[in-house]
């Protein structure tokens, strides 16, 4: 709850700082990890739940240039998995087959700045470029079923991610109807950063890729044009719904802990839910 608070007023001082307008979006889906650092061949999948502050498309002072971001907290619930590549030569115990469970949380931010190819009253075709921030973390738990040798090697820890990415989206949105628009993006960069968890001996330097796309429809309550001065002003207030997908792959992430049958392999973290919103823009 303390993160959540922290999240919303951190958002609320950007916005009050650097935006004209935002939405607010609360979101639910689900989230999977997949790399077998964590002890575990499959894919650890769970539920997870989003709240986000963004700012889909704001044109500057009614020119082709505009400007995007979006603020977002993760947090799952526990996915609980049989430590499948545990080194049955540092435990030789017959039959032992460890568990641990594992929760994400974590935060993502981005921001987009570009030019509208297309610009007319109904709607816009953009490209931008972008820059951007994850620093997500995977909590890993141990089973009361562990005997001490697994508590000792593998004990409760976090495995911290933290990349910066660089690359470029395409955005369009288009009114179908009288203040109703629907909207997607998709977006593509690269991305580098550390994956470290002190406890497994975890600690590399990753290169990887971004990917994420999505869209949905907005309702606006309030649409009105004015100006002052010769500032064009659009005061807006909007109802949205929508779906978005993220993925982050990093590339050979290593680990030195004999208690697992695996020193290196890549990850790869997908999100992906529908939310909710509202909005306001001036």
């Amino acid at each position: 709850m303390k993160r959540k608070i922290f999240f919303v007023v951190s958002g609320l001082l950007f916005l009050n700082s650097f935006s004209e307008g935002a939405e607010f979006r609360y979101g639910s889906g689900s989230f999977s990890v997949e790399s077998n650092i964590l002890g575990n061949s499959q894919k650890i999948e769970e539920d997870v739940s989003t709240y986000s502050i963004s700012e889909e498309h704001k044109n500057i002072f009614g020119s082709r240039l505009f400007y995007s971001f979006n603020i977002t907290f993760l947090s799952s619930k526990k996915e609980q998995r049989i430590i499948d590549l545990y080194n049955s030569s540092y435990d030789p115990t017959p039959g032992y087959k460890p568990e641990m469970s594992y929760k994400l949380e974590g935060f993502d931010g981005q921001i987009d700045v570009g030019l509208d190819l297309l610009h007319t009253e109904n709607g816009y075709i953009g490209v931008s470029g972008l820059v951007g921030i994850s620093l997500p973390y995977i909590k890993n738990y141990n089973s009361d079923n562990n005997n001490s040798l697994t508590k000792q090697a593998l004990p409760d820890s976090k495995t911290k991610i933290k990349t910066y990415r660089i690359g470029g989206s395409l955005k369009a949105g288009y009114e179908i109807f009288p203040r109703i628009q629907i909207f997607g993006f998709i977006s593509y960069a690269y991305q580098t950063g550390k994956v470290e968890n002190d406890c497994w001996n975890i600690d590399s330097s990753v290169d990887g890729t971004y990917f994420t796309a999505g869209g949905g429809i907005k309702a606006f309550l309030v649409k009105e044009k004015t100006k002052i001065l010769f500032i064009p002003l659009s005061p807006q207030l909007y109802l949205t719904a929508g779906y978005k997908y993220d993925k982050w792959v990093v590339k050979e992430v290593k680990i030195n802990n004999i208690a697992l049958n695996v020193s290196k392999d890549d990850m790869s973290i997908t999100d992906s839910y529908g939310f909710l919103g509202i909005g306001y823009s001036f």
